[in-house]
Formats: structure tokens, C-alpha cells, sequence
């Protein structure tokens, strides 16, 4: 059986797995579905339809699955809600919204990490492996892809795109596309790529290469979009990596982010 404080309040509607742990002053509402091994510390509050996979911990003064901030939708309106992935961490404030429609919920991935008082907003898409650092706050519609790194306070405005191993600085604010690898700073500046998380993530040292060309010989010049298009897709023919990029930039429906700095990576010779 669930062991469930006798100071919370949880619906007949919720549906949770037989070791799940419902700490004290929590409030769970509507159509919820727990998985094994869940637990909420302390003065969690859910809302349904949501759905939570097994081993993702709730800290204190989580809220999960309310109604979006979305002056279209009307209190009280029908929602398809939030799904959370496994083994995920909210901690103390944490928030996701529900999404503002009824078909298609706002949705966290497997592995995620939401640090104090990081917020995803309605219908977002959050990826596996991504970390959202204190006071992060993502806008509706934003997504932000796997193995992510948004440092705190980073700013991601509605329907904004963030690329797979991309990164951004402490209070980084982000109105156009960052692509995948790449690293933000102020405010949709790019000073680099994540070499760092590249490495770590097990990419091979010729696809790290590749990415360094693309950068130097397409971004860096920042021609036309239409031109970056079809230099990256030519590039991607010989790449997972590059084509990764290309897939990212041809998607994209805003600007992307501007490279700032100075030319710093150099192609390593195949030959050494």
C-alpha cells in the first residue's frame, strides 16, 4: 500500500503504485497516475491529467499540472495536462503547467532535473537528461532538447527552441533559436560550443571536428538562411552531428542565435 501522510488530502481519482510516498500537507486532485517508487517529500501539490514515471522525487512547494497562464484559456476548461518521465527531480518551487490544450500535454522527459524554482510553462517540451538551474523559467510552447543545460536564471521566450548538449550562461535570455552544442551568453549571443558535454556525451573526436567546421565555416559567416540551409545539409551528408544541426536550423522558424567572440577552434588533423 501507498503510504500516505494522514495531513494530506488525495483524491479517490489518484492512481499510484504500491510504494509510493505521500509526505505531509500534500494535495493531489483529478486524474493522476504515480509510478513505482515516487515520492512527494512535503506540501506537493498535483493536479490532473498527470501522469509521473517511477523514482521522480518531489521536494517541498512543487506544483505540478495547474491551469496555464494563458489568457485564451478559460478557468476551469478541459486540458490534456503534463507527463513526466522517470527518475526526474523537482525541487523546492518547482513548477510545470498544464498544457493549454486538450489533445497534447506539456511534457518532461526521463532523467530531468528542475532545480529550485525552475519553471516550465504551458505546452512546453522538455527533453531527457536536460537540467533547468534555479530560477529558470521557460516560456509556453518553448522546447528545449535532451541533455540540455540551462544555468540559473536563464530566460527562454514562448515557442523558443533549445538544441540537443547546447548550454547557457548564469541569467543567459534567449529570444531566437540556440542550435544544438552551442553556448549562450547574455542575451542570444553565442560564445562557443559545449566541447565539455560533447566529450562527455561520448561523441567521437571526428563528429566534435565536424561540428567545429560547421561552426567556423558556416555559422561564424552567418550567411542567408537559405544559404546556411544547404550548406549544413550538404555538410550533414557526412555527419550524424552536423546533420543533427542542419535538421535543427532547416526546423527553425525564428533566428537563430548570433556568435560572438573571436574564432577560437581549430580542426584537429585526422592524421595525429
Amino acid at each position: 500500500m501507498p503510504e500516505i501522510h494522514p495531513t494530506s488530502i488525495v483524491d479517490d481519482t489518484v492512481k499510484m503504485a504500491d510504494d509510493v510516498v505521500v509526505g505531509p500537507f500534500c494535495t493531489l486532485t483529478g486524474d493522476i497516475t504515480l509510478g513505482a517508487g515516487v515520492k512527494l517529500v512535503a506540501r506537493v501539490s498535483l493536479s490532473g491529467p498527470l501522469t509521473v514515471g517511477e523514482n521522480t522525487i518531489f521536494y517541498p512547494n512543487v506544483c505540478i499540472g495547474f491551469e496555464p497562464q494563458d489568457y485564451k484559456f478559460k478557468p476551469g476548461a478541459i486540458t490534456a495536462g503534463v507527463t513526466i518521465g522517470s527518475d526526474c527531480l523537482f525541487r523546492e518551487g518547482a513548477t510545470v503547467h498544464a498544457a493549454s490544450n486538450d489533445h497534447t500535454p506539456t511534457r518532461v522527459g526521463d532523467r530531468t532535473f528542475f532545480m529550485a524554482y525552475a519553471h516550465a510553462g504551458h505546452d512546453t517540451i522538455v527533453g531527457n537528461d536536460v537540467i533547468l538551474v534555479n530560477n529558470t523559467a521557460l516560456g509556453g510552447h518553448s522546447e528545449v532538447q535532451d541533455r540540455a543545460i540551462l544555468s540559473g536564471g536563464t530566460m527562454v521566450h514562448q515557442f523558443g527552441r533549445i538544441g540537443r548538449q547546447s548550454m547557457t550562461s548564469g541569467c543567459t535570455t534567449l529570444s531566437n533559436d540556440l542550435p544544438p552544442f552551442f553556448m549562450a551568453v547574455l542575451r542570444n549571443q553565442v560564445v562557443g560550443l559545449n566541447l565539455v558535454g560533447m566529450r562527455r556525451s561520448g561523441m567521437s573526436r571526428g563528429e566534435i571536428d565536424a561540428v567545429k567546421r560547421a561552426y567556423n565555416e558556416v555559422f561564424r559567416k552567418n550567411p542567408p538562411m537559405s544559404e546556411m540551409r544547404e550548406m549544413l545539409e550538404e555538410r550533414g551528408r557526412e555527419s550524424e552531428a552536423v546533420k543533427i544541426l542542419s535538421d535543427f536550423v532547416s526546423s527553425s522558424k525564428r533566428p537563430i542565435c548570433t556568435l560572438g567572440g573571436r574564432k577560437v577552434y581549430k580542426a584537429v588533423d585526422e592524421t595525429e
